[in-house]
Parts: C-alpha cells; structure tokens; sequence
C-alpha cells in the first residue's frame, strides 16, 4: 500500500513541474506604459502559445521584478533593437502570465534574455 502511495505522489509532482520555452527572433516593437509599469515586447516570431496567457503575440517585462531588472532587461532589448540582432526571451510554458486590467493572465512574462 505505501509502494502505492508512492507512485501516486511521484505521478502527480511530474506533473506540476513547468520549464522555460524559448523565442528567438528580431524585436518589431518595445511599448512602454508608464501607469502599469509594464514593458511590452513583440517578436517577429511569436513563440509558443501559453493557454493561460491570451495575448499570442507578445511578451512582458513585469512590473512585479525590480526597477534594476527591468531597466537592464529594457537596455538589451533597446540594444538588440537598434543593431538587428536577435534577442532570446525565456517564459515558462505553465500560467506565469502578466495581468493587464480587469485581464489576469494576459501577457507571457518574461523570465530571461540572451
């Protein structure tokens, strides 16, 4: 009965584990919205779809990480902009979406550049 109990608890922890996905792609715009905090990036790629997330074609930088974060993350994407290269975001393939409004779960958010 316990070698059960195992295997059900193993079941279910492989289950709730989440990764990060990956885009590569050239930055087509960087929106700001100073009222949220929130700083919106699209790719001309749109990556793989998060069912949680509604937006399919962009990304976030959250305003929930720390004004340093950000201002870093916003200084490589201006960077990759201004030169062409591709850009690498990170975002997990599990909810971690951005709220936008009355919308909870609307942007993918970022957790990483390269």
């Amino acid at each position: 009965m316990k070698l059960l109990y195992a295997f059900i608890f193993m079941g279910l922890s492989a289950t709730s584990l989440a990764s990060w996905l990956d885009t590569s792609g050239k930055i087509v715009s960087i929106v700001i919205y100073p009222h949220t905090e929130t700083i919106l990036v699209s790719l001309d790629s749109s990556g793989v779809d998060v069912s949680a997330c509604s937006s399919k074609s962009n990304f976030a930088i959250s305003a929930d990480i720390s004004l340093e974060a950000r201002t870093r993350m916003y200084s490589m994407l201006l960077a990759a902009q201004a030169s062409g290269r591709n850009v690498v975001i990170s975002y997990s393939d599990v909810g971690n979406c951005e709220p936008w409004g009355a919308n909870t779960n609307a942007y993918r958010k970022i957790t990483r550049l390269r």
